[in-house]
């Protein structure tokens, strides 16, 4: 899936001495067991199921499943939060399963989601690999599906996909289905999956509620409905008032809409909850198309000096887009493409790389990204732009065109760049 590198926080840096507290409730824990087994706090219901848990797992006797609840439970704080922090307590819970119990496909599986989730690819596939060929459970083909897809490995993606669906029909292989659509150009499709994702959520499940709701309005912005985007943004963020994706997506259909004060506000409260460098970009760029320069300003200060470790694929299309620091925007997309080699990290080389004057290498990234004929506003754009730095018109023309109807996915900056390359003149010039 495509998606950005979570933040670290707290719950991570306070590992190191997270311990000497814990070492006061279990002290002949191994290390891993005395870090997953010390009280978060919190009273958000995640913070609530990880104390019910750890309580379990200090009673003589435990169980290796009560560790395995444990892990989950952390997992999912990670995935409301977008904190990486609690997917490292996840992996260390692992750590603490195989410690006491002994290595098993539940302590790997939990492993493997926790390496997909920091973008470690190659390690969760193999995991994955090692899981399906000892029990092929449908979560294992989850995983394996899940890794292959961020690697650009899309036919080793689907046919694990396959046997998923198989396995166990419902939110999760329908929601990968609706993904699989999407990157195959096949909106509608993409649309009708993900509705029934939806539909088969749980509905007290906020988070993945509204993470569907959210995808399904980019959908809709892609195909040119903004109206019916905002719809159904606002259907996320009633879901979960304080998740980023269903802010994001709210502000992202303002911006479509031309409310550009509305959308700031989401948009702002979006960073503030996740500052990623995909958060501050569209704030940035809202921010100054509601005239507030100064406050854009410092939002991109933040992006430049966190993108890096947080998104560098992100960080590498902000800079190629402003045209800063190409030769490092071209240093970061690389080493996505070793890690990630999906058809978004090759558009990210290709601009990058288009914005380094290195057009013979942009114009091979590009053909790559373009692979799975994937039908997104950004890669067009990228397309279009290379296809006419290189002097073929006719191309670069199609690839504009292409673009034009999804324009509502692009950030401001993004939208001002396309509205440029509707005239005769915007093809006279190589730059």
């Amino acid at each position: 899936m495509k998606k950005s590198l979570p933040r670290f926080s707290l719950a991570l840096l306070a590992t190191s001495f997270l311990v000497v507290r814990a070492a006061e409730v279990v002290t002949a824990a191994p290390l891993a067991e005395a870090i997953v087994l010390t009280p978060q706090g919190g009273t958000e219901r995640e913070d609530l199921e990880i104390s019910r848990w750890q309580e379990r797992a200090r009673e003589a006797g435990v169980k290796p499943e009560v560790f395995e609840r444990l892990g989950w439970a952390l997992v999912a704080k990670a995935r409301r939060t977008l904190d990486a922090g609690y997917y490292k307590l996840a992996e260390k819970t692992a750590d603490a399963m195989d410690a006491r119990f002994g290595a098993s496909a539940e302590s790997r599986l939990l492993r493997g989601h926790v390496m997909h989730n920091l973008h470690r690819f190659a390690e969760a596939e193999t995991v994955a690999r090692g899981l399906v060929a000892e029990r092929g459970s449908a979560n294992d083909f989850a995983l394996l599906s899940d890794a292959a897809m961020e690697q650009g490995k899309l036919a080793v993606a689907i046919e694990a996909l396959q046997q998923m669906v198989n396995l166990h029909p419902g939110i999760e292989a329908y929601s990968r289905i609706a993904h699989v659509r999407w990157l195959k150009g096949d909106l509608p499709g993409a649309i009708e999956m993900m509705e029934a994702a939806s539909r088969a959520g749980n509905p007290r499940g906020s988070e993945t509620q509204a993470w569907t709701l959210s995808r399904i309005s980019l959908y809709h912005l892609q195909a040119g409905d903004a109206s019916r985007a905002l719809v159904v943004a606002e259907a996320a963020v009633k879901q979960a008032a304080s998740y980023p994706p269903a802010l994001l997506a709210r502000g992202r259909a303002l911006l479509a809409l031309g409310n550009k004060e509305d959308a700031v506000g989401a948009l702002r409260r979006a960073a503030e909850l996740n500052p990623l460098p995909e958060y501050h970009w569209w704030l940035a760029d809202g921010l100054r198309a509601a005239g507030q320069a100064d406050e854009a300003v410092k939002t991109e200060t933040l992006l430049l000096d966190r993108g890096e470790a947080a998104d560098p694929r992100t960080l590498a299309l902000f800079l190629a887009t402003r045209g800063q620091k190409a030769d490092a925007a071209v240093r970061f997309a690389r080493a996505e493409v070793a890690a990630r080699a999906d058809v978004f990290s090759y558009d990210a080389l290709a601009w990058a790389l288009a914005a380094n004057d290195e057009l013979d290498a942009a114009d091979v990234a590009m053909h790559r990204a373009l692979a799975e004929r994937t039908q997104d506003a950004r890669l067009f754009l990228h397309a279009g732009e290379i296809a006419r730095r290189r002097g073929r018109a006719e191309e670069a023309r199609k690839h504009f065109a292409a673009a034009r109807p999804m324009a509502g996915t692009l950030t401001p900056s993004e939208r001002a760049l396309l509205a440029t390359r509707g005239d005769a003149a915007a093809f006279a010039s190589n730059r």
